[in-house]
């Protein structure tokens, strides 16, 4: 096979790098007794994802079909031709080892210097799931699915247990392969429209869970009626106490006046109804009472959704051409060459709350990977600003931008009061010194997005939060895998 391609093709250089890595996590997770079909060799595997991922080859089918046709998937994988059962199977097995791969590969970069400068830039952009945005559910939607889902299992299980083979009495109830040869197991099996139904249930529990987590999260539809349902409690107490205090005040004035010392009270209190004091707080309790309509109403017009079909997904706003996406918020944090420290996946539009997470994983990997304290300022723009954010990490060298990015550069007047607890962040960037650094934000990160999307497309092909993590990490390890081969590429030219 050597003479199949170029010493300095593309699969020479997998196969190089492969043989780098440490997969002993790989080969753990198999049996060692003989039993069972002999598993494919997972350096072969792990070259075989490696080159395909960095060609942008990323569906299991193709990836099977690229091992017949494609000379460099025929040379990593020695003349076998994993079917696309094999290959999927491979990635859903070793899910763990397949995300460490990228501490890995940065590793080798950190070994040969390649990862440069001590400043990091963290973005997000949206990227398409697996799932029809038109699968969104709100409570009552899925409340109702769930009610009929449990009927037709019901209904079904009835019939299986009475003998009934259904509407397919050509086929076995537990036949799984369309085969009308097998045999029954014993003790006989689950029809596969009661399976089916099973499964088809327990998503819609695992989204009635989701959204239940949604609404109870911070600033979600049910944390905002509750905090106003207590605004309301808390302004109706006042209101009872002001009314009690200016009763009381009332029956001490007639008491008085009955004793004939009046004139110890001074002007005569008025009742409740007249009384400043207590109008002022009964204003304030109409005012938290319009607030918790106003969120009532809010949450009735537009109910807190999930999708049936994926519900570790959301709904965002999609990046090109307006409308929504359902999908992901896919959070990179890149150093200089574009060079991927982290690589994560936040379910919210919002990008405020996946900063402080984006540094630490960021920090951690660089300290597995050698690259302990060589970051020494994070950067993210105006999106990211947030006062709690600025608390917890206060004690790192970070510049958010906190107002848009034409008027941080300093080409536009800035103008307008900032929120509670940005100034200090706003001072810091007011600095010449925090006005040059910030501006390197843009240059780190923006090129690694369009890398990114122009080789991998902006969708991911799995569903559910690990599957979908997996296949991030394995797509950031084969964008760090070009800027691995780039570098020797490049110290290669120089020593010549």
């Amino acid at each position: 096979m050597r003479s199949w391609l170029p010493p300095d093709h593309l699969a020479w250089q997998v196969i190089e790098v492969t043989g780098q890595l440490d997969l002993a996590g790989f080969a753990a997770a198999y049996r060692a007794d003989g039993q069972g079909q002999a598993p494919y060799d997972p350096a072969m595997m792990a070259g075989l994802l490696l080159y395909c991922y960095f060609k942008g080859t990323r569906s299991s089918r193709k990836i099977a079909a690229a091992c017949i046709d494609d000379v460099g998937c025929l040379v990593i994988c020695g003349g076998a031709s994993p079917s696309h059962r094999a290959v999927a199977e491979f990635i859903r097995r070793h899910r763990p080892e397949i995300r460490r791969l990228f501490v890995q590969v940065l590793s080798l970069l950190a070994a040969e210097g390649a990862v440069a400068g001590h400043t990091a830039a963290v973005d997000g952009s949206p990227v398409s799931g697996n799932a029809s945005r038109f699968a969104n559910l709100d409570g009552d939607q899925l409340a109702g699915r769930i009610a009929a889902v449990e009927a037709a299992i019901a209904a079904e299980a009835e019939a299986w247990l009475a003998g009934a083979d259904g509407a397919d009495s050509q086929q076995p109830l537990w036949d799984d392969d369309g085969d009308d040869d097998e045999d029954p197991p014993p003790g006989g099996g689950v029809p596969q429209r009661l399976a089916g139904l099973a499964a088809k249930l327990a998503r819609l529990r695992a989204a009635e869970g989701k959204l239940a987590e949604r609404q109870a999260a911070p600033g979600g539809p049910a944390a905002r009626i509750d905090a106003a349902q207590h605004a309301v409690q808390d302004a109706a107490r006042r209101l009872e106490a002001a009314e009690a205090a200016q009763n009381a005040k009332m029956d001490a004035y007639a008491a008085a006046v009955a004793a004939g010392k009046a004139w110890r009270y001074g002007k005569k209190p008025v009742p409740p109804e007249r009384s400043v004091r207590v109008a002022r707080v009964r204003k304030n309790l109409a005012t938290a009472q319009a607030r918790l309509d106003a969120a009532r109403q809010a949450a009735a017009c537009s109910p807190a959704k999930v999708s049936a079909t994926d519900p570790d997904s959301r709904l965002l706003p999609a990046k090109n051409g307006g409308g929504w996406t359902q999908g992901w918020n896919l959070q990179l944090t890149a150093a200089r060459r574009q060079i991927l420290l982290a690589a994560d996946l936040h379910d919210n539009p919002a990008d405020a709350g996946a900063l402080a997470a984006m540094i630490a994983a960021a920090t951690a990997n660089c300290e597995l990977a050698g690259l302990a304290g060589r970051i020494r300022a994070w950067l993210a723009d105006n999106g990211y600003a947030s006062a709690a954010s600025f608390a917890e990490l206060d004690h790192l060298m970070l510049l958010v931008a906190v107002r848009g990015e034409a008027a941080q550069a300093g080409r536009a007047d800035t103008g307008g009061a900032l929120p509670e607890g940005w100034e200090k962040m706003a001072a810091r960037l007011a600095t010449p010194a925090g006005k040059s650094l910030y501006k390197r934000r843009a240059a780190l990160v923006e090129p690694a997005f369009a890398q990114f999307f122009n080789r991998f497309g902006r969708y991911v092909n799995y569903r559910g939060r690990d599957a979908v993590d997996t296949e991030i990490k394995l797509l950031a390890t084969a964008h760090n895998l070009g800027k691995l081969l780039d570098y020797r590429r490049r110290q290669a030219a120089l020593a010549t």
